[in-house]
């Protein structure tokens, strides 16, 4: 069968035709387009989820590491807590057991013509002989304690000595470097009463116990053995 367009019927279909080439084209450009976003936002990251993981994983790691440096210096200043809550143990005990073994000791003293008893005592210092001396060595030994601005000095020397004045003061041995806090004070078993030094003017007369207070320690008492009688409940 044979059709015969006329020539307006042919530019009309001619027309048609084209405009349906155009349109299937532009869908073809845009589906296109389309199908590689498609694609990469299936296969990975933006730069931006990049970006947002990266910034969570660094603030991770900080306070992971804050929380160990924390951890760490916790640890470091309970030992170090430990290790100075167990020196001034230390230092109590043996302040403790020279006390315990106090000597009447007499000698002369400064200026003084009479023999008197080896103690001196001051809210910040204490000199006393005892009995717990080296065993190689046997006898009697003096001991000086002095506190001063956070410094803890020690000194002692073997008994008998006729020059024993001259030695006490200088060259003392630094017990403790970073103290807080080191006083004495005195028991009075006459007039009944704790005090700041010793400055009794009877050269056979001593106090009965010594109070002492380390640092943060509460004070602790060491009854000498041949004080003056005093009330008991005084002391303790």
């Amino acid at each position: 069968m044979q059709m015969t367009l006329s020539y307006m019927e042919f530019m009309s279909f001619q027309k048609v035709s084209m405009y349906m080439n155009h349109i299937n084209r532009d869908r073809m450009i845009i589906t296109n387009k389309n199908i590689p976003d498609a694609i990469l936002s299936k296969s990975g990251f933006t730069i931006l989820e990049l970006i947002v993981s990266i910034t969570i994983l660094t603030l991770i790691a900080l306070i992971m590491g804050q929380g160990f440096r924390i951890g760490v210096n916790s640890w470091e200043k309970g030992e170090a807590e430990t290790v100075e809550t167990q020196k001034l143990r230390i230092l109590s005990g043996m302040l403790t057991q020279q006390l315990k073994s106090f000597y009447l000791y007499r000698t002369k003293l400064e200026d003084e013509n009479k023999e008197s008893i080896l103690f001196r005592g001051e809210n910040d210092s204490i000199l006393f002989v005892t009995t717990l001396a080296d065993s190689s060595y046997g006898g009697l030994k003096w001991v000086r304690y002095s506190f001063n601005e956070g410094v803890l000095y020690y000194k002692e020397g073997m008994l008998p000595d006729k020059d024993v004045l001259d030695k006490i003061e200088g060259d003392e041995e630094i017990l403790d470097s970073d103290i807080e806090e080191v006083v004495f004070e005195y028991y009075y078993g006459q007039e009944d009463e704790w005090k700041d030094s010793w400055d009794d003017d009877d050269e056979e007369s001593f106090p009965e116990s010594v109070s002492v207070k380390i640092s943060y320690f509460e004070p602790f008492r060491i009854n000498l053995v041949h004080g003056s009688s005093a009330k008991k409940e005084n002391i303790e």
